[in-house]
């Protein structure tokens, strides 16, 4: 390197900010000085010659302070620094000096206008510009100024959650965060965040490339181009639209959060948007182009250890096709849903029930590119699903729980964390993908797939259609055919081979056997792994197939079942005294002195003559909810608790009505086409987690497990007297009060995972 190149820094420098000049020169004076070849009372002297300043220093006396520096002794002090560096560094030295001196004070820069609210995205953006510009990166910045650095972007993009930042700062770099700027939608305030669930996305995002980097992992995992939408637009649009008197809603009876919110939704709708923001969607539109997008919440509170808010909000689907101005409209409207959202009976309640009603909610939005592939005017990815780095329910007693699991579905991953009334996803135990839930041939077939959503290019929206409708349509145009399907033939499952060149879309049945076959069952658990060590706590993801490349959509930490502690399941209960027995998909928990049981026998529920008495049932469940004691009840029904779809297989209930109960029971009569759907995995499980309520399945039919039909159903009803206005319905929805059934006594349930057995007896209260 010549003479010529950092002098010609320096004077550049010294042009743009004086004041770096002088500190890198004070930086080499310090340089020298470690060196031995630089003595600062020497250089005192020099100065003074260089000033022609006579006479001669005072010998140190501590009584007496050192002669003032001459004027103009600095510029000579710092003349003198460089002509030192010069004779004693190499110019690679000198020059590496200056690059540090301007690096660390930009970080700091950087880090100053982070910290300050009112700083203007497009400032911050520029100045973090300037940062990387010099040499390129986080090069030289010693790691202190660089985690320093980092933290406060995070804090001020991201989320103030210290968990994060103490985990994020080791993984988002300053060139991550202005990546992310690029893609932010300009609102007129700056005071917003992204929110947890944009956040968490773009921390999983760094942490599997630095993986791959360090070839940790092979191959690419993509995630769709995303725009944000920070957590401020929510307040403008309302200030915008005049609908402040909505934001205290939150105090309100649940009875009336819900009564309010269809009018909530329909204010929401009809509001207009910021010029702003208006303009800034716009922008995004233009940019991203036509084709599918899903319009995602991102919320301050989401995503978090310990409430997740999964399934809370709502995540939209748009065709995005047609005029701009029509994909605009239809943008919009989709924002303005999932922002009135935030007013819903069941974020509400679900707040409440966490102690987090008082946090003033905001919500950032995600817009993302829907990952898929359009095939005849239908456009969705070849399969999607969720996983989990741990499997917290398992369908056989040789799955570990620290192998891993997945819920997989061909198209759209909806169909994967939704629980649905008539459809089944395939259960995966990532180390040991060839134990499945179903095992005959006649039970995958009919535990199969049925449905798949998708996108209608042509109806301009989100549909789910029949999978055979769908096969006859796309053929052979769909991708990883032989990896997703095989046929059912002759009562036997046999794999999709070669070049068929018949191909009966009703002889195929979604098994996924090819794909977990293949390398990438072990592949996805390695990705679960990396990302459970970076975030320090197991992880849930959602993700999605376009056939040649896997996506990430989603990744949090993962909320496990606070009662990991097994009880041994209790001998010598009189047999009179056992209520029900369980042996199939048991997980671990424990619920002791229940005082109430309320049932919805299959049996009563589907004699019910309409569709509206069957609603009415779910509109009384949540008002025993509220009603009984909290957590001193079980609740027990037919099918697949709030499940989308058919109601006469599950009763249509939501997590504000059914958030209070001890224990979940889901109640599979032989009669009914329904057999409960490991629900592990869905949003509706982890709320049942999150809230610690344990969730078992029931047979009455089986020949080996005990119901106790005398008790459920020969117990006199008290709906009335806890619900008089609901009395007619005592005999649908039976609420029978243990004690004054039992002789004093109460309920007792207890579940073993490891034994895969549970037990509901009558005893005497715990303490006794």
């Amino acid at each position: 390197m010549e003479h010529r190149e950092w002098r010609e820094r320096f004077e550049d420098l010294k042009r743009r900010r004086p004041d770096l000049a002088d500190r890198v020169c004070r930086k080499l004076i310090k340089d020298l000085q470690v060196r031995g070849v630089l003595d600062v009372e020497a250089l005192d002297e020099e100065v003074a010659a260089a000033l022609k300043v006579g006479g001669r220093r005072l010998r140190f006396d501590p009584n007496r302070p050192a002669p003032r520096m001459p004027s103009g002794s600095r510029r000579a002090l710092h003349d003198l620094a460089l002509s030192y560096a010069e004779r004693h560094m190499a110019p690679e030295e000198i020059l590496a000096s200056l690059l540090l001196t301007e690096k660390r004070q930009l970080a700091y820069e950087v880090s100053r206008l982070a910290e300050d609210q009112d700083t203007p995205l497009e400032a911050l953006k520029a100045k973090i510009q300037e940062f990387l510009a010099v040499a390129p990166g986080e090069a030289i910045v010693p790691r202190e100024d660089v985690i320093g650095t980092r933290a406060s972007l995070i804090r001020r993009i991201l989320t103030d959650q210290l968990d994060f930042i103490s985990v994020a700062k080791h993984f988002i770099r300053v060139g991550d965060i202005a990546r992310v700027l690029e893609h932010i939608v300009p609102t007129t305030g700056n005071q917003g965040r992204l929110g947890g669930k944009a956040a968490g996305l773009i921390l999983a995002r760094c942490i599997l490339e630095r993986a791959i980097t360090e070839a940790r992992l092979d191959g690419a995992v993509a995630t769709p181009e995303t725009y944000y939408i920070p957590s401020n637009g929510i307040l403008e649009f309302i200030e915008h639209n005049g609908l402040e008197e909505l934001i205290n809603i939150k105090y309100m009876p649940i009875d009336e959060v819900r009564q309010e919110y269809p009018l909530v939704q329909r204010l929401f709708k009809s509001g207009e948007f910021p010029p702003v923001l208006h303009q800034g969607l716009q922008g995004v539109l233009d940019r991203i182009g036509e084709g599918p997008l899903v319009v995602r919440s991102s919320s301050l509170l989401e995503d978090r250890i310990g409430h997740a808010f999964s399934g809370k909000y709502k995540s939209l689907f748009l065709a995005n096709t047609g005029t701009l101005g029509e994909r605009l409209e239809e943008l919009e409207n989709a924002i303005a849903e999932v922002y009135a959202s935030i007013f819903g009976p069941d974020p509400i309640e679900y707040r409440r029930d966490r102690g987090l009603l008082d946090f003033q909610e905001q919500m950032g939005i995600m817009i993302q590119r829907v990952v898929g592939r359009e095939m005849n005017g239908l456009f969705l990815p070849a399969f999607g699903g969720v996983a989990f780095s741990r499997c917290e329910m398992r369908w056989s007693p040789r799955i570990r729980r620290t192998d891993g699991m997945a819920r997989l579905v061909v198209g759209l991953g909806t169909r994967a964390v939704d629980r649905t009334v008539d459809d089944y996803p395939v259960l995966v135990a990532l180390e040991q993908p060839q134990l499945r839930a179903s095992q005959q041939p006649d039970e995958v077939y009919r535990y199969s797939q049925a449905h798949v959503d998708l996108i209608d290019l042509e109806n301009h929206q989100f549909e789910t259609l029949p999978l055979s409708e769908l096969l006859e349509r796309v053929g052979r145009r769909f991708p990883m055919l032989p990896q997703i399907f095989s046929i059912y033939r002759d009562r036997q499952i046999v794999p999709l081979v070669g070049v068929m060149t018949q191909l009966d879309p009703r002889e195929l049945v979604v098994t996924f056997d090819g794909l977990l076959r293949s390398p990438f069952p072990r592949r996805l658990k390695r990705i679960l792994d990396i990302l459970e060590e970076g975030l320090g706590e197991p992880v849930d993801i959602e993700l999605a197939h376009d056939g040649e490349m896997l996506h990430l959509l989603q990744c949090r930490a993962l909320s496990l079942a606070s009662s990991g502690r097994r009880e041994p399941i209790p001998s010598g209960i009189p047999p009179k005294d056992v209520v029900f027995t369980a042996n199939r998909y048991v997980n671990t928990a424990q619920a002791h002195d229940l005082e109430y049981v309320v049932l919805v026998d299959p049996r009563d529920y589907e004699r019910l003559p309409t569709e509206a008495a069957m609603r009415r049932v779910a509109t009384v469940v949540g008002a025993l909810n509220k009603a009984l004691p909290r957590r001193r009840f079980i609740l027990m029904g037919p099918g697949r608790w709030g499940s989308r779809g058919d109601i006469r297989l599950g009763v249509p209930v939501t997590y504000s009505d059914i958030c209070h109960t001890a224990v979940l029971v889901e109640i599979a009569r032989r009669k009914g086409s329904y057999v409960p759907d490991v629900s592990f995995g869905t949003h509706f499980f982890q709320d049942l987690v999150e809230a610690g309520i344990a969730y078992l399945p029931l047979y009455p039919d089986d020949p080996d497990v005990i119901w106790n039909e005398a008790f459920l159903r020969g117990s006199p009803s008290v709906l009335g007297r806890v619900l008089p206005e609901e009395a007619d319905l005592a005999q649908v929805v039976r609420v029978i009060h243990v004690p004054e059934a039992a002789e004093g006594r109460l309920l007792h349930v207890v579940m073993d995972g490891e034994e895969d057995r549970a037990l509901a007896w009558l005893g005497p209260p715990s303490g006794e």
